[in-house]
């Protein structure tokens, strides 16, 4: 039995500490909306409510914030002029959600129509496992072809969008106004080669029980192919970790893993995991993801993959608290206009280098695998052909 990590106290508001106070604050109002902390004692003035709005909007998780806010008693709640605002804030992403759901319901029918097979990976099919799939923020429409060869991919992209950017696990399809569209040639991939391998023979055996796992997205009337939890189990980990080398990654990815690791699963299922994991190279990040969903969300020991490890665990989410939403607040990343490909590399390299005593098989291998991705996408004539150099 894991030993269960104490979670933040419930917060106080008290001058000296503010930034502490904020941060548990946050924290508290995140494990009363996920069903895991029963102790409604938050207190914080108005601009304590403001910075705990403005955590969450960094985090991309306002709506989830907001359940918390609701279990409240009165007396604790924030000014009834911010909570309109985030009243409102929360309608606009459930209106999102309900639109997101019927594009992403339509665009697979299209496909399906032309006879192709896709899988949603992330987004709409793991807000499923929220209690309220409508308070997940939205994202891009990712979709998984792993019936079709990347070339055929492409060429079918191309046709109606030509010369859209080629990356080694998807190419983008701009062919709506409101909504982007990624084709997935597989969901991720590792840096290292000889584990990349590993992970791409995974792929190829869950995409036939992905196919047949189906599931109805809220105000659709249809069914669309979503990743199974054993796949999740692992794809979304490899996610997380994939974003935090190439962007960062935010608690919104994070909360999605708690649902995933929360969703049933038997011990032998669960030891299964493991051992892909292991085989992976990547016990070591998934101890830190444990930490992080115990001590932010109070995830249960019994739905624990792994003991959590404070050590790395610290480290990942003093990133996370940092960076934001995909890296997008972090000070730390200068992302220039029209980027050159070197400069984007160095940029990138020069990020991963502080993760090398934490996870060094990735990151020395990154350099090496984004060369091989420069030469290999010139090769096949798919690096940028726009103007403006996207």
């Amino acid at each position: 039995m894991f030993t269960h990590l104490p979670v933040p106290k419930p917060a106080v508001f008290l001058p000296d500490m503010r930034n502490d106070i904020i941060e548990n604050a946050f924290f508290k109002l995140v494990r009363l909306a996920v069903g895991t902390d029963g102790e409604t004692l938050v207190t914080l003035d108005a601009e304590g409510w403001e910075n705990v709005l403005a955590t969450a909007r960094k985090q991309a998780l306002v709506a989830v914030v907001l359940d918390g806010v609701a279990m409240l008693p009165r007396e604790c709640k924030p000014p009834v002029s911010l909570m309109l605002q985030w009243i409102g804030m929360v309608q606009k992403i459930e209106i999102q959600n309900r639109r997101m759901n019927l594009m992403a319901l339509k665009v697979c029918e299209k496909f399906a129509r032309e006879g192709i097979d896709t899988v949603l990976l992330k987004g709409q099919g793991l807000a499923m496992l929220y209690p309220n799939p409508l308070h997940r923020m939205s994202g891009d429409i990712d979709l998984w072809i792993g019936g079709m060869r990347r070339s055929d991919v492409v060429s079918y992209v191309w046709a109606r969008c030509p010369g859209e950017e080629v990356v080694y696990h998807h190419v983008d399809f701009p062919v709506l106004k409101d909504f982007e569209i990624e084709l997935h040639f597989t969901p991720s991939w590792m840096n290292n080669y000889f584990v990349n391998r590993k992970v791409q023979k995974l792929f190829r055996h869950w995409w036939r029980p992905s196919m047949e796992h189906l599931v109805d997205l809220p105000v659709t009337e249809g069914s669309v192919a979503v990743p199974t939890p054993e796949m999740n189990r692992v794809y979304v980990l490899l996610h997380i970790y994939r974003h935090l080398f190439d962007e960062g990654i935010g608690l919104r990815q994070l909360l999605d893993y708690f649902y995933v690791l929360r969703s049933p699963c038997t011990p032998d299922e669960r030891a299964r995991t493991v051992a892909i994991l292991r085989r992976l190279g990547m016990l070591r990040f998934a101890r830190a993801v444990m930490y992080v969903e115990q001590v932010v969300f109070g995830l249960e020991n019994e739905h624990l993959l792994l003991p959590p490890s404070e050590r790395y665990g610290r480290r990942l989410l003093s990133e996370v608290m940092r960076a934001g939403n995909f890296g997008q607040f972090d000070e730390r990343i200068h992302r220039k206009r029209n980027e050159r490909p070197i400069q984007k590399f160095w940029r990138k390299v020069s990020r991963n280098v502080t993760f090398l005593t934490d996870y060094p098989g990735e990151v020395l291998w990154s350099p090496l695998f984004k060369i091989w991705h420069y030469f290999w996408r010139m090769r096949k004539g798919y690096l940028p052909r726009h103007k403006d150099g996207r």
